[in-house]
């Protein structure tokens, strides 16, 4: 086996185990689908929440895309290795762009912040991931606050945390608001509390290699490609400018 199948079945491997392929039915993923054609669309799903907003995985990503008519993305959108691998880790230490840790930040592509919120998923009893970005994250921290703020006026050491809430897509963003759900599932929610949800896995960090590959086949202006090396270019050449599915 050549090492660019090495590597290209590596990255298979990593995308599988962060989407965790194997514990869902096909076409289910870890990562709960948002939006219009989505698992949480207009009509909305129920979730157990497992982390409080100041505990949500907060990472950063590389994106750049432009409608006109439909999406085009300039690159393939991909992790930044300048970015938490805990949610714990001090989110300040990485707002600016981190040009000796990452390629991407080095070559100026266009940087986002990500929000993972862990949820306990009733239909497939098990956790799973809304990954957000920083606008969404906004609402449903501020619509969190207001379904829990009524709450502790009655008991002040309620959470939110352990109980249902009900996420709905909402003109151009997401809602969240209180829901119910049996005691029982409430119960086998609870279980995933305080659980290693290896989020710095499920980010999907690359290899400096890959994220090359995927800034040499970035639009044209898009990224600095002058700072990928000469040896970089060589490589494309030879491949012939793959690109392969994030």
């Amino acid at each position: 086996m050549s090492i660019r199948d090495i590597l290209k079945q590596r990255e298979q491997q990593r995308d599988q185990a962060s989407k965790g392929d194997s514990e869902f039915p096909d076409g289910v993923t870890r990562y709960v689908r948002m939006g219009k054609h989505g698992e949480v669309n207009a009509d909305g799903r129920t979730f157990v929440i497992l982390a409080q907003p100041d505990d949500w995985y907060v990472y950063f990503v590389h994106e750049d895309k432009v409608f006109d008519g439909k999406t085009h993305h300039k690159f393939r959108k991909h992790t930044c290795l300048h970015s938490p691998k805990a949610a714990d880790d001090d989110i300040l230490a990485y707002f600016k762009p981190g040009k000796a840790e990452c390629i991407s930040c080095k070559a100026g592509a266009k940087r986002k912040m990500f929000f993972m919120i862990p949820v306990y998923d009733p239909q497939y009893k098990t956790f799973r991931v809304i990954d957000v970005a920083e606008f969404h994250a906004n609402n449903l921290i501020a619509d969190y606050d207001k379904a829990e703020k009524p709450a502790k006026k009655f008991n002040k050491d309620y959470s939110l945390v352990g109980d249902a809430v009900f996420i709905k897509q909402s003109d151009k963003t997401y809602a969240l608001e209180s829901a119910e759900l049996d005691d029982a599932v409430i119960e086998e929610a609870k279980t995933f509390l305080g659980f290693d949800f290896g989020f710095a896995d499920l980010a999907n960090f690359r290899e400096e290699a890959d994220i090359i590959e995927i800034l040499q086949a970035a639009d044209e202006g898009a990224v600095d490609k002058s700072v990928l090396g000469v040896q970089a270019d060589a490589d494309q050449t030879q491949q012939g400018g793959q690109n392969y599915d994030f």
